[in-house]
């Protein structure tokens, strides 16, 4: 979730652009430029739903 936006440097590819303020796991602050994001957002996704697939092996016994 975006909270905010400014030009800071960026915490995961230290270039100096326009950076939003996110909230990542426990809750931190992270500071990063789109592309970072969409690519912070992608391994997550991904992630997720890997989980639930694998979830929902279990749950149906098929795993």
């Amino acid at each position: 979730m975006s909270t905010g936006r400014s030009t800071k440097q960026c915490s995961s590819c230290d270039t100096d652009d326009e950076t939003f303020e996110y909230h990542g796991e426990d809750l931190q602050r992270m500071i990063l430029c789109k592309i970072c994001y969409d690519d912070y957002m992608a391994k997550e996704m991904t992630q997720y739903w890997k989980d639930h697939i694998q979830e929902e092996k279990r749950r149906t016994g098929m795993s």
